[in-house]
């Protein structure tokens, strides 16, 4: 072995018994100490609500997230497949789909969702979103006008029907059915998979419902 070599292989022996000291004294700061002991709880305890959290999303996922916001005038859901939509149009009357992430012809998922709302004699409608950041107030203005004018019953949705659609029902209680601001924000919730904590920016659909809220919608241009 050579002189350098052997020099390497000294500097990668000590970062291994640093790197070993290191994780023991840490343990032994989390087993023993008070505030150790509150740390490693505390994360555990994040650890498994994140879990739970992520299982529940998941699960509405495939089940598809369908829910009545207004029986017999609209109803919520994520993305979904054809012979689901068509089962859930069938189920509830719908009369319009309204779809909040954009037209995206030559998409498998778009041009299939589409194809079932046309067969079934329904109106389709786009209005683009994200649910990421706060919508602009000719968005708000263009769903707003949608939702009023659309045939019911009202299918509406986004990709996970947590966020963007969470958005939509909830402005439609609180300006089409004019319930109260406090009823209407439950539509945005974790029930449905909506989740603003630990810096998620779909926090902006509660942002922007606060404002509109409190505020009202924008005036049509």
């Amino acid at each position: 072995m050579t002189e350098r070599a052997a020099n390497d292989r000294g500097r990668q022996s000590n970062v291994g018994r640093s790197c070993l000291a290191f994780f023991a004294t840490t343990n032994r700061f989390l087993t023993s100490h008070p505030i150790g002991r509150a740390v490693m709880y505390t994360t555990n305890a994040l650890l498994i609500c994140v879990g739970l959290a992520g299982g529940w999303a998941i699960g509405l996922q495939l089940v598809g997230n369908v829910h009545v916001v207004e029986s017999g005038v609209l109803y919520r859901s994520a993305q979904l497949n054809g012979q689901k939509l068509a089962d859930v149009m069938d189920a509830y009357g719908i009369k319009s789909v309204i779809n909040l992430r954009g037209a995206n012809s030559g998409s498998w998922w778009y041009d299939n969702e589409v194809a079932v709302t046309t067969a079934h004699g329904a109106s389709h409608a786009d209005v683009r979103m994200s649910a990421l950041q706060d919508p602009a107030d000719a968005t708000i203005a263009k769903l707003m006008e949608t939702m009023r004018t659309a045939p019911r019953p009202i299918l509406i949705h986004c990709q996970s029907g947590s966020d963007r659609t969470g958005l939509a029902a909830a402005l439609f209680e609180r300006f089409v059915e004019r319930r109260p601001a406090d009823i209407a924000a439950h539509q945005i919730s974790f029930r449905y998979g909506h989740f603003p904590w630990l810096g998620s920016r779909s926090i902006a659909m509660d942002r922007t419902y606060r404002r509109l809220s409190a505020g009202g919608l924008p005036k049509p241009e």
